[in-house]
């Protein structure tokens, strides 16, 4: 006799199951793996962010801190940093939680942003799932959101110069840009206002915004189905293969967690995730070039640093070296990524709907575009450290900060060349000898695929 419990797991996954391949507790490619991982780690965050919200003060007032933090018990500092102080050194757990909210920021954002490059290089983002990869973008700008938010309420020394980053920028965008940085910063530093705003942001409105995204993006998978590997035996254009809702599917996400909590545990005890010992308030007499905002973002100080000063007017509008590193090249970086479906569809003129995942080399205008993409937010990236390479070579920053803007220009234009050429070869070699369960592939001129 069947179980009510074994019952209702059939009807879940005649609705929303797939046909099942024999049962596994592991995840069978790379992506599931790391689709899973993000939102592992999004379960992680929301449980540690609501204990931590429950404590956190978002003040900029002057308190004295009292607590059993040597360093700076009696002091006065910023309310915002004597809560963080008070969650760390003075409620038992208070440091850990913190370090594994901190270590689950980052698994979530790494996951983001590898489950993005793999959709790109395998051509999962084209018709009919192009909004699938929309809702995905979204995700990321989210959770650049998350990073940066996050990156203010400890009202530490990174808050400071994170802080007059975002009022430069605000300041240099056109028209209503001194508007938006008054409202936004209240007359200048300290801004309660703007502490008040990323807060609610970063408890609110970002995470609801996220569970949205997050529920639409899941739906779009499971009503689109996900794109598989070319194989033998099944028809990818109107089969899914997956596993079974229940027991299988549940497991293996359930094991996935639990390691990855175990993991996210250890290095919280081993690394000093967000210590604010090590870097002290955001007092706003005292500042420093020695520190960088998180790693998601250092592709934002990265163009900051190397972009050279620029102040042309032109009509009403005014360009200077902010607006295009900090407004302008992030722009079209994520305007790139979310608009790449439309813009290779009308570039290889292909409007056929695809269910096989592609060969990373096998359409040559994406490995290029791609390798363009990539190659670009690496070196505004690592432009970061130019204060950093300064003080290892001992060479004036001005001269790094030149080589890294040619740099800016040589690396995506090389990358973009060898990868288009590598592709090329790729296609010649397999329309000479293909598999025998290959698909047919279409002339190197077009670039497109079939489904």
């Amino acid at each position: 006799m069947t179980s009510p419990l074994a019952a209702i797991a059939e009807r879940l996954d005649r609705r929303i199951g797939r046909r099942a391949d024999p049962p596994s507790l592991w995840p069978t490619s790379f992506g599931a793996l790391i689709s899973h991982a993000a939102i592992a780690a999004f379960l992680l965050l929301t449980v540690t962010g609501i204990a931590l919200a429950l404590v956190y003060r978002p003040s900029v007032a002057p308190v004295i801190y009292e607590g059993s933090a040597p360093l700076f018990d009696g002091r006065e500092l910023p309310g915002a940093f004597a809560s963080i102080i008070t969650i760390s050194e003075d409620i038992p757990g208070g440091l850990l939680l913190r370090r594994v909210h901190v270590a689950a920021s980052h698994l979530f954002m790494l996951a983001t942003v590898l489950h993005l490059l793999r959709t790109l290089l395998l051509g999962a983002f084209r018709r009919p799932r192009m909004l699938t990869h929309a809702t995905g973008v979204g995700l990321l700008l989210v959770a650049l959101g998350f990073s940066y938010t996050g990156e203010l309420l400890p009202y530490g020394l990174v808050t400071g110069s994170s802080m007059r980053i975002a009022e430069s920028v605000l300041y240099a965008l056109p028209l209503a840009g001194e508007q938006l940085a008054d409202l936004a910063f209240d007359g200048g530093l300290p801004s309660q206002r703007l502490m008040t705003l990323a807060w609610a942001g970063h408890v609110f409105l970002l995470p609801l915004t996220l569970i949205g995204l997050l529920g639409a993006h899941l739906w779009l998978v499971h009503r689109r189905r996900p794109a598989l590997e070319a194989r033998p035996d099944v028809d990818v254009a109107i089969t899914a293969v997956g596993r079974p809702l229940w027991p299988d599917a549940v497991l293996r996400f359930a094991l996935l967690t639990a390691g990855l909590t175990g993991v996210v545990l250890l290095s919280a005890a081993l690394v000093p995730w967000a210590d604010l010992e090590l870097e002290g308030p955001f007092l706003t007499a005292e500042a420093t070039n020695s520190v960088h905002p998180p790693w998601p973002l250092f592709f934002l100080t990265g163009g900051l640093r190397v972009v050279p000063a620029v102040d042309l007017i032109l009509g009403p509008v005014r360009i200077t070296n902010v607006l295009i590193a900090g407004v302008v090249l992030p722009g079209i970086l994520v305007g790139m990524l979310a608009l790449y479906p439309w813009l290779e569809r009308r570039v290889l003129d292909d409007r056929t709907e695809h269910h096989r995942l592609d060969h990373p080399l096998e359409v040559p205008f994406r490995t290029g575009s791609i390798a363009v993409m990539t190659s670009f937010a690496l070196v505004l990236t690592f432009s970061a450290g130019i204060d950093v390479l300064a003080f290892w070579t001992g060479l004036p920053v001005e001269r790094i900060a030149d080589a890294f803007l040619i740099l800016l220009v040589l690396v995506p234009a090389g990358c973009g060349w060898t990868a288009v050429r590598a592709a090329r070869r790729f296609r010649a070699a397999r329309l000479a000898d293909p598999l025998p369960d290959d698909p047919v592939l279409p002339g190197p001129d077009t670039g497109a695929t079939d489904a």
